[in-house]
């Protein structure tokens, strides 16, 4: 078996090679190459996928030990917030009318790509049809999340001043919240591995989740510019001396 720390390697070198932070949407997105009506297709059908995860986080809690519940219910409060003017989907709501979004059209799903629902909807199947080990393992995406979200919050400030400064909440409430809760499904996974083969297992789920929002980009990505333009991408997020992401690691 890998040790723990091994383990968290062999993770950080997958997020590294195939994360979404290298699809070419995300690289022209954090490189301010995108026009407002691709900025409102992106939060558009990403809410979607927003929606998704407390349901998700929710069929999984219906699984897990009965400690383990006790601390994974908090990701479904996070999203839902205790009001609707409050938590996860409240701040992607607000981002929506930051890029000029009403919201009847988040709500109606007008903008959302089959293939982005299809992305969606597999990985909420996936954690709907596999065991609670596997469901768990595929959020430690979260392990990359905290850094996508601070390149993205500087990109939207430095790139996209017309968003309104208020709709990036979200991103910075991840910045910090998706590495706390990643540190928390490694324990809970820790207390869980016993063999080689379950470690193999959590590195196939996040290598699983890593498809699903790839394909989900891959669905905004097939009517747009297909050009990455010179700017913060790929290579600045991976590199461990980006000062934009020092402290988050």
């Amino acid at each position: 078996m890998w040790t723990p720390a091994e383990l968290e390697r062999t993770l950080e070198g997958l997020l590294a090679r195939d994360y979404h932070h290298r699809h070419p949407f995300n690289r022209r997105m954090h490189a301010g190459a995108l026009s407002r009506e691709e900025l409102q297709v992106w939060v558009a059908n990403r809410y979607y996928y927003q929606q998704c995860i407390p349901v998700k986080d929710s069929l999984l809690l219906a699984k897990l030990p009965e400690d383990a519940r006790r601390e994974w219910i908090t990701r479904v409060l996070y999203h839902d917030g205790p009001s609707r003017e409050q938590g996860g989907l409240s701040a992607w709501r607000a981002l929506g009318r930051a890029v000029g979004l009403d919201e009847d059209v988040l709500e109606s799903h007008a903008l959302l790509r089959p293939g982005a629902r299809f992305a969606t909807d597999a990985y909420v199947n996936f954690v709907r049809d596999h065991p609670w080990f596997d469901g768990v393992a595929s959020s430690l995406t979260e392990l990359y999340a905290q850094r996508i979200m601070a390149v993205r919050t500087v990109a939207f400030e430095t790139h996209y001043p017309w968003v309104e400064p208020q709709g990036l909440a979200y991103f910075r409430s991840r910045s910090r919240q998706a590495g706390v809760e990643a540190s928390g499904a490694l324990r809970l996974l820790g207390g869980h591995t016993r063999t080689q083969q379950d470690q193999e297992r959590i590195v196939a789920a996040v290598r699983f989740k890593c498809s699903v929002l790839w394909s989900l980009l891959d669905a905004l990505d097939a009517t747009l510019p297909q050009d990455v333009p010179e700017g913060l991408g790929a290579d600045d997020l991976a590199r461990p001396g980006n000062p934009v992401v020092g402290g988050v690691a």
